[in-house]
């Protein structure tokens, strides 16, 4: 009997629920299917993304990246930014609440303290109508926003406040280095125990030069470019590093050199001590040390035996033994 009076309670609160949100809420609130906001991504020149904690501004270069500028200057995420943007234009306006709510609804909305403030400007100069993001509503996957200065309150769909809640390292461009693997024709790779050298042939066949000649196992090395081409930081230990030593990068484990068939060094990568599960890692010239995982550590680590081509020994002719 206790069972079944639980059951029944459970489906009473799941009703009164439903009732809530499906005839209550709708109370002076209209359908609407428009978007948050309209606009072209190509057109966007910068974004304010002002939460409690902070505000983080980023702004597009001439070239078409995007970068951060406060609170410092660095490369920004690509696909990152562009989520938040998509997020914003493809949102929908679910239902508007007419009238302008009293302290009270703002605070039941989570819009009295919003979780996150966006200004986003135009390269013509126009600022579009910041968007205040708010609360999840109990039921219904939706969270409350409002636009500008209108003073309603707008529904949208939840996912805005996971496309938009970001700390400063999420917008960071984690890539460690830039030189695309096609224009790499000489790598070396050294280590305490020997410096490897391998060089792309006239064929565009890799062949092992230094410590010891030889064929190069080919997709050994096409790997060991995708990875170097892929390498993405776990955390970014520190942007201003003054001494290289603290961090085991002034004796590295390992140093890979990128050069161009001109033989010009393009990049080069630096990988220190251990800490924790990940190690320390830098672009050689650039103050800014990274932090890398064990096993993209592993795979950097490679020694001549992993690269090298064994020679085929002749089988002996038919009919014919050694002597």
């Amino acid at each position: 009997m206790r069972r079944r009076n639980t059951f029944l309670l459970a489906l009473v609160f799941i009703l009164l629920g439903a009732y809530v949100y499906f005839f209550e809420l709708q109370k002076g609130a209209k359908e609407k299917t428009e978007r948050l906001l309209n606009f072209r991504e190509e057109e966007v020149e910068g974004i304010i993304l002002n939460y409690p904690q902070q505000e983080i501004r980023l702004r597009k270069e001439v070239l078409g990246r995007w970068k951060i500028t406060h609170p410092l200057e660095s490369a920004a995420d690509e696909s990152t930014v562009s989520a938040i943007l998509a997020a914003l234009n493809t949102g929908e306006v679910r239902r508007t609440f007419e009238g302008k709510p009293s302290e009270a609804d703002l605070k039941n909305y989570g819009l009295d303290r919003p979780e996150v403030k966006v200004l986003i400007t135009l390269r013509n100069g126009v600022a579009l109508p910041p968007i205040f993001v708010g609360a999840k509503t109990p039921v219904g996957n939706s969270a409350y926003i409002r636009r500008g200065a209108e003073p309603g309150v707008l529904l949208t769909d939840a996912s805005i406040r996971s496309n938009l809640e970001k700390k400063l390292n999420d917008l960071r461009n984690k890539e460690i280095l830039s030189v695309p693997r096609d224009q790499v024709a000489k790598l070396q790779i050294t280590t305490p125990k020997e410096t490897l050298v391998l060089a792309k042939g006239e064929k565009d066949e890799w062949r092992v030069e230094a410590p010891k000649k030889g064929v190069a196992k080919q997709p050994v090395v096409s790997d060991y470019l995708t990875l170097l081409s892929r390498l993405r930081a776990k955390r970014f230990a520190d942007d201003e590093a003054k001494d290289l030593k603290k961090y085991g990068l002034d004796s590295p484990a390992v140093k890979i050199s990128a050069a161009a068939k001109d033989g010009k060094i393009v990049e080069t990568l630096l990988v220190g001590n251990k800490t924790g599960i990940e190690y320390y890692a830098a672009r050689e010239g650039n103050p800014t040390v990274y932090t890398i995982d064990e096993f993209s550590y592993n795979e950097l680590n490679k020694q001549l035996t992993d690269f090298l081509e064994q020679e085929k020994k002749e089988s002996p002719a038919p009919g014919k033994t050694k002597n």
